[in-house]
């Protein structure tokens, strides 16, 4: 199941080169679950690190991104966290069907 709809962006912090990235280069996991008062809350979480492919740069960068799903199938709360490079946009969401674990 992907959560993730549009597309996630980012420039490198060395060379401003701008990477794009849709709901198939992503692999959102339920990384947690814990019951509170409306229900189960989940967060799913991505990680991905890779090398600026710009021939004068090759700086690495990071990515952390977790997304909270509270109660079941509702958008609560977003983090990003990106080393190496500065965030341009952010996936919108769509909870539907099952969590993968």
């Amino acid at each position: 199941m992907s959560i993730a709809n549009g597309t996630f962006s980012l420039t490198c912090s060395k060379c401003d080169k701008q990477y794009d990235f849709t709901e198939e280069d992503t692999d959102f996991e339920a990384t947690s679950m814990e019951e509170k008062l409306q229900g189960t809350e989940i967060c799913h979480s991505w990680e991905h690190s890779f090398n600026c492919d710009n021939d004068k740069c090759n700086n690495e960068i990071e990515i952390e991104y977790k997304v909270w799903e509270y109660p079941v199938g509702a958008f609560n709360d977003d983090k990003v966290e990106i080393s190496g490079g500065t965030e341009v946009g952010r996936f919108g969401y769509d909870f539907h069907g099952e969590p993968e674990n």
